[in-house]
């Protein structure tokens, strides 16, 4: 017979597309307390099998196990790489007058109204205009993101000016969000897993932005979510991963040319000056900071020219290794990449931000095993006071990383 709580497992895959591991056996228990105080698993199968109250008490075990912390402007350089004034554009060559944004899984809502804010400010008319519909498949998510009211963690990292142009700050300290921005952005369920894409009624979008969602799923999952999310874009729209995301599965093999970019995270080049540079050779870390630059704009060639000039130097320059590998990765070239990373992480072995990269070349050549242990190494070498973690932590929280990492790897987070 099968066991209670794995046939709870299952049924929470098939419903949200969420794998649970076995070391998560404590997490789920805990979750099914709080949907179902008194419970227990034999009892709650029985419960939620019952027509009547069934897809209620469902419900609340999906909130339980899905609702993720989130904030405000969260992972700010990869946000400021969206080209609104381009959105526009091509918006309105496709004759609409008004961006469509898509924060899919966007949870309490600090995602969608970000992207509004961000439109706002990028576009300074008498009202921006954007439309961003938020989704998640939480419906006490959904109700807390139409509320908008967020307390000072979720809006910490908005600068006082913004926050007071858009926020109301309240008597009890929490801020509400302002009309101007609700104006913008709209809330409705949606389920990633199992949902037609785009949502139903919904027209293609010119931005899709999932981030830090699809670390949860299975790996076939992430492949067919992704397809799906680049279907919803218009001709040329954008659709933004967050860099957690990639490590579960292979957006390359996801990729659809006619469908738009996918942009995962990458770290920001006028950003590396202090965190790559170990000595004070501005030239050295101008070359580097060169090399993502020429990277950016898609100039291949320049940017291993810049790296190659650093190892001309020193051929065991560990970080111009690490950019040299993850610049060959993004070109869609991961065997090479795997051939820089590990000899960026001979040269250093605690370079750990080395080691979850080169997890991603080896996941993209599809060797499952080498890529176990580049995550393993990078959670065992994690130290988050390095000075080259900024890479990271500019575009996603370094938690989120782990969190992936021992996902993928089955491990209790």
């Amino acid at each position: 017979m099968k066991n209670p709580l794995a046939e709870i497992t299952e049924l929470v895959r098939r419903e949200t597309g969420i794998a649970l591991p076995a070391a998560r056996e404590a997490a789920l228990r805990a979750a099914l307390r709080r949907a179902a105080p008194g419970t227990d698993p034999a009892a709650f199968l029985r419960s939620v099998s019952d027509p009547a109250g069934g897809r209620g008490l469902m419900n609340r075990l999906i909130d339980e196990v899905t609702v993720q912390e989130t904030s405000f402007v969260r992972d700010r350089g990869q946000l400021d790489t969206i080209a609104w004034h381009s959105l526009l554009q091509a918006a309105r060559a496709g004759g609409s007058r008004t961006i469509r944004a898509w924060s899919a899984g966007c949870a309490s809502g600090e995602e969608a109204y970000t992207l509004a804010l961000l439109a706002d400010q990028a576009l300074p008319l008498v009202d921006a205009p954007v439309d961003v519909l938020g989704t998640d498949i939480s419906g006490a998510a959904l109700a807390a993101a139409a509320l908008g009211r967020y307390r000072d963690r979720a809006v910490r990292a908005l600068p006082p000016s913004p926050r007071g142009r858009y926020l109301d700050q309240q008597a009890d300290g929490s801020y509400l969000v302002g009309e101007r921005l609700r104006r913008m952005v709209r809330f409705r369920r949606h389920n990633l897993a199992s949902g037609p894409f785009p949502p139903p009624g919904e027209a293609a979008f010119d931005l899709v932005v999932c981030r830090n969602v699809l670390i949860y799923f299975e790996r076939s999952l992430v492949v067919q979510v992704i397809d799906s999310l680049r279907r919803s874009l218009r001709p040329g729209g954008v659709l933004i991963l967050g860099a957690a995301d990639v490590i579960t599965g292979s957006t390359a093999r996801a990729a659809d040319p006619a469908a738009g970019p996918v942009c995962p995270a990458r770290p920001d080049a006028r950003r590396l000056r202090r965190p790559l540079g170990r000595e004070p050779a501005q030239s050295r870390e101008q070359r580097l900071a060169a090399a993502l630059e020429a990277a950016d704009k898609s100039d291949r060639d320049d940017a291993l020219s810049q790296v190659a000039s650093v190892l001309a130097d020193n051929p065991l320059d560990a970080d111009a290794l690490f950019v040299q590998g993850l610049v060959t990765l993004e070109a869609g070239e991961p065997a090479r990449a795997v051939v820089a990373l590990r000899r960026a992480l001979y040269a250093d072995p605690a370079f750990s931000l080395a080691a979850f990269t080169l997890g991603r070349a080896h996941d993209a050549v599809g060797d499952a095993l080498a890529a176990r242990r580049a995550y393993e190494r990078f959670l065992r070498t994690l130290d988050p006071a390095d000075h080259r973690h900024e890479l990271i932590l500019q575009q996603v929280d370094i938690g989120d990383i782990a969190a992936a990492c021992r996902a993928r790897l089955g491990e209790q987070p």
